[in-house]
């Protein structure tokens, strides 16, 4: 399940980078990195919960079992695709033109900004960790259930 992984990142990284990091150029090349590194992770982790969660719902519904509550819970885990992709990509988008403007002019970014930014970023994917924690609650009360 994606959601540990992903609270790591906004619970432990980005503090850690938040309070290690004097220059804004600097802070959006380790923003940078570090969503490079989650994003060839993390929603492949989303859509195999959601692959678990539907084959436990095939696997019940042909033993005329329950089922439904399997495919709410793995929908609710993969939500977070679309989340990011109509909330949180203007800010990703502008997290990286900066990262890529520190390359050339340095003197315009202010570590302020940039730490404003990334805090921002921060609180939405928190918020984005609710929908893979919401399908494993929901999955769990349909194991219970059963």
């Amino acid at each position: 399940m994606p959601l540990g992984a992903m609270m790591s990142l906004s619970l432990m990284a980005v503090p850690v980078l938040l309070d290690t990091t004097m220059e804004a150029a600097q802070l959006y090349h380790q923003w940078t990195r570090m969503y490079h590194y989650g994003h060839q992770v993390l929603p492949t982790m989303a859509v195999t919960t959601f692959l678990l969660y539907g084959y436990t719902a095939v696997k019940r519904r042909r033993a005329g079992r329950p089922w439904g509550i399997f495919v709410l819970a793995g929908l609710t885990t993969l939500s977070m695709l679309p989340f990011t992709w109509l909330v949180m990509v203007p800010t990703n988008n502008e997290l990286f033109r900066r990262e890529k403007l520190g390359l050339s002019d340095v003197s315009i970014l202010e570590i302020d900004d940039a730490k404003a930014l990334v805090v921002k970023w921060s609180r939405m994917h928190l918020a984005r960790c609710l929908m893979p924690l919401a399908g494993a609650i929901v999955g769990m009360i349909g194991h219970k259930s059963s």
